[in-house]
């Protein structure tokens, strides 16, 4: 019988984030009164700005909600991005047992190491009961993968990691 488990995580704005924001409504609010100022001279075409202006806005503040899901099937894991719930990207897909380390996350362990790709998939790496493991990928090299996953996430993966990183998975708890 096959195990699936998935869960959602939204994404914490950034400092950038929230100043890409502030930027964003700030010049919508100059074009708009660009355009409404040119309403007498331009005529139907400044009705045009005013509804490409609204859309843009909306599309690059909806842009800045981030969401991870994180599946497990049978002990194997995929880790999506989800932007503004209309695009998918797969950001991570490892078999579990290719997973080489795993286990709590304490960021002063990781200083100095030797890794080529760090991925954060979770509300921000700052966060409490973060979790990483790590594997390497023919592509991108050694990774680093940083998430905050639930207890039925964790339950479902361990099951498929190696014993040996089940073992160092048990000391970090």
């Amino acid at each position: 019988m096959d195990i699936f488990v998935e869960q959602l995580v939204k994404k914490k704005k950034s400092t950038g984030q929230i100043v890409a924001i502030a930027g964003t409504i700030l010049l919508a609010l100059i074009l708009l009164a660009l355009s409404v100022l040119l309403i007498g001279i331009v005529g139907p075409l400044s009705a045009i700005i005013i509804v490409a202006v609204f859309y843009g806005a909306w599309y690059l503040l909806t842009a800045q909600n981030i969401e991870y899901e994180y599946c497990v099937t049978n002990g194997d894991i995929d880790i999506d991005r989800i932007v503004a719930q209309r695009k998918r990207e797969r950001i991570v897909s490892v078999a579990g047992r290719k997973i080489e380390s795993a286990g709590r996350y304490v960021p002063e362990k990781w200083t100095g190491r030797n890794i080529d790709r760090t991925v954060v998939a979770a509300p921000s790496d700052r966060e409490e009961n973060l979790y990483y493991f790590t594997y390497h990928s023919k592509k991108r090299g050694n990774t680093l993968v940083i998430f905050q996953p639930d207890d039925r996430v964790k339950e479902s993966l361990y099951e498929g990691l190696p014993k040996l990183v089940q073992l160092d998975w048990d000391k970090d708890e």
